[in-house]
């Protein structure tokens, strides 16, 4: 029971430890990115910009929701988008998250993402000024993570 335990803490402590990357995950990252700026430039809003940190926040819940099994926006010990971004010391006054499950490429899952109202808003939402992008493998398929927040 104690080694149960223990391992279950580690899962919330130290998320990448135990993530399974897709072997071209630089690659899904990067067209992920570009897909969701050209979206943006067709919606008449600026490019944003990536950041390590906020990078760091959506790869590091991609891999808790691949560890764990779950879908969720809220994250290890309860934590939602905003706390997993201060956690890596970004300090917004705005934040968004989008996740997703199952699409092969980052133009697929932008697309969907913008065929929901709610996705698509955060996409196009004004205000933010960069973005991070973290993508891991749950059962054997990408689970995606995009947040957005300002500078």
């Amino acid at each position: 029971m104690k080694a149960l335990a223990v391992a279950a803490l580690l899962a919330f402590a130290t998320p990448a430890a135990a993530c399974e990357l897709p072997a071209n995950a630089a690659r899904l990252l990067a067209d992920a990115g570009a897909a969701m700026n050209a979206e943006r430039t067709a919606g008449g809003r600026k490019a944003l910009n990536r950041d390590a940190r906020l990078d760091k926040a959506a790869q590091g819940h991609a891999c808790w929701m691949a560890a764990t099994n779950t879908f969720s926006h809220k994250g290890a010990n309860g934590s939602l988008p905003k706390r997993r971004i201060t956690a890596t010391g970004y300090r917004p006054k705005l934040t968004a998250e989008n996740i997703a499950f199952g699409q092969p490429s980052g133009e697929r899952v932008i697309a969907e993402w913008m065929a929901s109202s709610g996705h698509r808003d955060n996409i196009l939402r004004r205000g933010v000024d960069e973005y991070g992008v973290g993508v891991a493998l749950m059962q054997g398929r990408p689970v995606w993570v995009m947040v957005y927040a300002d500078k």
